[in-house]
């Protein structure tokens, strides 16, 4: 059993989107687990070997357990039951308090696809008669998205974070050397490996920060009303 479950899309999208939030809760003692839908493989740069050393490096930065789920890298699908129920087998297995997933208000057609996956099999993770191979059913489960690239027009929720917990996330992210910019400027250009990408992500927790209270903050949203509870009893 677990307190947190976070699904991601790639590799680094939990740093990305939740990592300082992530490190506030591990440094409470709370247990985090990763689980990172697909590999990664379809990126501009870097290797499927690489985003695992790295992804493996930010995880020990955070103090958090991750797994990879195996399902396609560019490949995600909403309506595909097989994808839904390999959620549900993480959800049946690590049996969290709290489930995370990208918000489905995105880009990129994996970030939609796993917000809307993981909104079902946390319905689906509480019938019994469903998939029973994969443990036994988990009720009351409450699924809230973390920010992705677009931004959220009206969170449900911000969670505040210190200098700290935003050094960690940002230690994190750079983890991911394959993905980021470069000194010597090589590889393809994507969003992430530019220059400008660090300051966005700065700008984006600032600005939230500035509404919360705190120094940073990161947005929060999900299709249920929020108790105070069931964000990892917050």
């Amino acid at each position: 059993m677990t307190d947190l479950l976070v699904f991601a899309p790639h590799p680094d999208d939990a740093e990305i989107h939740a990592g300082a939030s992530i490190a506030a809760w591990t440094r409470a003692g709370r247990s985090v687990v990763i689980c990172d839908a697909t590999d990664g493989a379809l990126g501009s740069r870097g290797t499927v070997a690489d985003r695992a050393q790295e992804a493996a490096a930010a995880a020990r930065l955070l103090g958090v357990a991750r797994e990879g789920l195996g399902l396609p890298d560019g490949g995600l699908d909403e309506s595909d039951i097989g994808q839904r129920n390999v959620l549900v087998a993480a959800l049946r297995r690590h049996r969290p308090k709290t489930v995370l997933a990208i918000a489905p208000h995105a880009r990129h057609s994996d970030h939609i696809a796993l917000g809307r996956l993981a909104e079902r099999a946390v319905k689906m993770a509480a019938l019994h008669n469903l998939a029973p191979e994969h443990g036994p059913a988990v009720p009351g489960l409450r699924l809230w998205w973390y920010e992705a690239e677009l931004p959220m027009a009206a969170p449900r929720f911000l969670v505040p974070s210190t200098e700290a917990d935003w050094q960690t996330k940002l230690a994190a992210i750079r983890c991911y050397g394959s993905q980021l910019v470069r000194p010597d400027g090589t590889g393809p250009a994507t969003s992430i490996a530019t220059p400008e990408f660090l300051t966005w992500i700065e700008a984006r927790g600032r600005a939230w920060g500035y509404q919360a209270g705190a120094a940073y903050a990161e947005a929060f949203d999900g299709p249920e009303a929020l108790r105070l509870p069931d964000l990892v009893d917050r």
